[in-house]
């Protein structure tokens, strides 16, 4: 089947002589920084403009949010090797500032790549870890304050407790560590996003981080209040909870009910998840190269959306970009047919060729 899939790219690439070569794609940043004297400014402003262009051209290639966690994975040396130049359009410079509008130049060949191999990861991480175990952030609130990684947190302790109690392993209770602390603390918690608290989803090696910050108030009832936030590579889910303390029931007692009604919730909703992938991932896979042609990235853009909302299409796989055309694999499940009439559905103009297709804006 490789050798097959590879007869057919090279038969492909044999009618699109104009992927051959030294191709190069343009991305625009605005940079604006202040250094030890305007050499140095200007020194760390190209270097900015590099991630902030790459950051802006990934956008326009790949799914939302996604540029960022490409170029998460990658330092300094890794960005400049894939910059074949740097035009200034516009400058302006003082004792210590560098402002400017840059055109950066990037191998479009390395870019293909580039999100390639990320893809190919999530691709394999997605098979393990499509909802896997929940790291849980348990921050606590009464009128003494709020508090996290303290020791004398009472809901901190609960899920401890917890984490001894569940033997499933998908229920995992940090440290509360040094190193915890340095990752995220009470004050930024509330704002954290995936990105933000990547650190600890790599130390843990979770798919999703459960905060849960409580607050506890005893007038005129005892009661807790619970806001749970789920977040994972797509999903940024909130919902807030209220749990009433019951007659002669303590505190620390109404803190462990509601952390075992959230358990309880959060493996609902795994077996829930896990029963859809299973669904979705049904039935026979197939894919066909295709050939977007574009006349900007932002078209790309349009027909890249319109594609990713076809339920039968699983993922799609770059394989290389000029500025008038980008080659992908569609991944799809069911029949060409279908992925026809769907890609028809979108008003895309398609082209079926033998061995690729051709897709366009209307």
């Amino acid at each position: 089947m490789q050798a097959v899939f590879t007869a057919l790219l090279f038969v492909f690439l044999a009618f699109c002589p104009a992927w051959a070569g030294d191709v190069l794609v343009k991305s625009e940043a605005n940079v604006d920084v202040t250094g030890k004297d305007a050499a140095d400014a200007r020194t760390q402003a190209m270097a900015k403009g590099q991630v902030d262009a790459l950051i802006e051209l990934l956008a326009k290639l790949t799914p939302p949010g996604q540029a960022q966690d490409i170029v998460a994975t990658l330092d300094g040396k890794k960005i400049a090797a894939l910059v074949h130049g740097t035009e200034v359009l516009e400058e302006k410079m003082s004792k210590d500032r560098y402002r400017a509008k840059l055109s950066v130049s990037f191998d479009a060949d390395e870019v293909s790549a580039l999100i390639s191999r990320f893809n190919a990861g999530v691709a394999r991480e997605e098979l393990t870890i499509t909802t896997g175990s929940f790291l849980i952030i348990p921050t606590y609130e009464d009128d003494g304050g709020a508090i996290l990684w303290d020791e004398k947190n009472p809901w901190f302790a609960s899920w401890k407790t917890i984490g001894l109690e569940i033997t499933s392993g998908d229920i995992i209770v940090p440290y509360g560590d040094s190193r915890d602390a340095s990752m995220t603390d009470v004050k930024s918690i509330g704002s954290a996003t995936y990105n933000s608290l990547a650190a600890m989803l790599q130390r843990y090696g979770v798919s999703d981080v459960v905060v849960l910050q409580a607050k506890f108030t005893t007038t005129p009832d005892s009661v807790l209040t619970v806001v749970r936030r789920r977040l994972n590579r797509t999903v940024n889910e909130i919902n807030a909870l209220t749990y009433r303390a019951d007659p002669q029931e303590t505190r620390d007692a109404l803190l462990l009910r509601a952390a075992r009604d959230i358990v309880y919730g959060l493996q609902n909703k795994k077996a829930e998840e896990l029963s859809k992938v299973q669904d979705v991932r049904g039935g026979d896979r197939s894919k066909i190269m295709a050939l977007a042609s574009i006349t900007t990235l932002g078209s790309w853009t349009q027909i890249r959306s319109k594609l990713s909302t076809l339920p039968m299409i699983d993922r799609l796989e770059l394989v290389a970009l000029s500025p008038q055309q980008v080659d992908m694999v569609i991944h799809y499940r069911g029949s060409a047919e279908s992925l026809a009439d769907g890609i028809a559905a979108q008003k895309l103009r398609l082209l079926q060729n033998k061995h690729y297709w051709v897709i366009s804006n209307d």
